[in-house]
């Protein structure tokens, strides 16, 4: 039994219904939009088909709100259901997002969500951008807190634009965009006088784009490798797909495959991207062997399409490989938490043969970087 079932108290704890979205829309405005007078215009559709219409979604894996008869709906943690295979086994993956509370009774209400998201409760529980408390409530509550998960790569091809875009992101609204822009001039001689800035090509292969369904075969075969990974069935990759390539503030999503001279391929990857701008990269996935050669031929390709610097999430598989550029950096990117039930699935975590992160994490979601 969960702690949403036991006690009166507890029934303040309760799965997200239809009627609650402008509730929620306006509780996510005031936490997380400061300033703003309103939710936006678009928030509560966006909700509504983020929580509500998942191919795996009923309301036993659906976000979960605390609701006081009092003074309603005070606080909501965002979940959305995918499906993973442990061991050649489906489990239910419940990605947990936008932890968000108001005021003393919104408290309150975070408090009890936290204790309804505990591990014993549930197959697998996925977060990549929790705070530190919420990482320690994670711990708390039987998880554990991913260390290289929680790290973001990033790669700088042209310095000079790469600062430029860093501090429009840092300063987005002092809009000085123009005055920013001859800043890129110094970058030919910049890459001229160090040589290492460009990514020289893998030799034979190469990297085509693709669309996402033919993307879709190749990448379910390089995931094969983990013990615990997306299932990514055809109708929940074409939900994923439809909802993250409306995420245009990022750049269009866009799918490689990277292939070999026979014309097999090695590895892929999916990123956002708009040339000159910065990539980012939501999956890199390879063949086991193929690490080397999928990192080198992903950054030669983003470098000789000109984006300024590509970033992604850093996973243990890839590790070495990243580690071998020069120009490459990592730095925090959110605490990358997991969470489970079953014994079998934390062995895999403690293992690092598992899967998460892009795709299979919130990166895509409009909710970071929009609204």
């Amino acid at each position: 039994m969960t702690q949403a079932d036991t006690g009166a108290g507890h029934r303040l704890v309760r799965p997200l219904q239809r009627d609650d979205l402008p509730a929620v829309a306006s509780l996510f405005t005031r936490v997380f939009r400061a300033g703003a007078t309103a939710p936006h215009p678009d928030l509560e559709a966006y909700l509504e088909r983020l929580c509500l219409t998942a191919p795996g979604y009923s309301p036993a894996t659906g976000t979960m709100v605390y609701d006081h008869p009092c003074v309603g709906l005070r606080a909501a943690l965002l979940s959305i259901p995918f499906r993973y295979a442990l061991d050649g086994e489906p489990v239910t993956a419940r990605l947990l997002c936008s932890f968000m509370a108001d005021g003393r009774e919104g408290q309150v209400g975070a408090a009890r969500l936290s204790r309804y998201f505990r591990a014993a409760n549930h197959d697998l529980l996925i977060a990549d951008s929790a705070s530190a408390v919420s990482a320690d409530h994670w711990v708390t509550g039987g998880g554990v807190v991913l260390s290289v998960q929680s790290l973001a790569w990033q790669r700088v091809f042209r310095p000079a634009r790469a600062a430029a875009l860093q501090l429009r992101r840092s300063l987005p609204r002092l809009g000085l965009a123009a005055s920013f822009a001859p800043l890129s001039l110094a970058d030919r001689p910049l890459r001229h006088l160090r040589p290492a800035l460009t990514v020289q090509a893998a030799p034979g292969l190469e990297v085509a784009s693709v669309e996402a369904d033919a993307f879709r075969d190749p990448a379910m075969a390089m995931l094969a490798r983990f013990r615990l990974h997306p299932s990514w069935t055809e109708l929940e990759f074409g939900w994923l797909v439809q909802l993250a390539s409306e995420n245009t503030r990022l750049g269009r999503l866009q799918f490689r495959l990277v292939r070999d001279a026979s014309g097999a391929s090695v590895g892929g990857f999916v990123f956002y991207g708009a040339a000159g701008r910065r990539a980012e990269v939501l999956n890199v996935l390879c063949h086991p062997g193929a690490e080397n050669d999928t990192i080198t031929a992903m950054l030669a390709d983003l470098d000789a399409e000109g984006y300024a610097m590509a970033v992604g999430m850093a996973q243990p598989f890839l590790m070495t490989a990243l580690q071998r550029h020069r120009w490459l950096t990592l730095r925090h990117r959110g605490f990358c938490c997991i969470a489970s039930r079953h014994e079998t699935a934390m062995q895999a975590i403690r293992e690092d043969s598992f899967y998460v992160g892009g795709l299979a994490s919130e990166s895509w979601s409009r909710l970071l970087a929009d609204f």
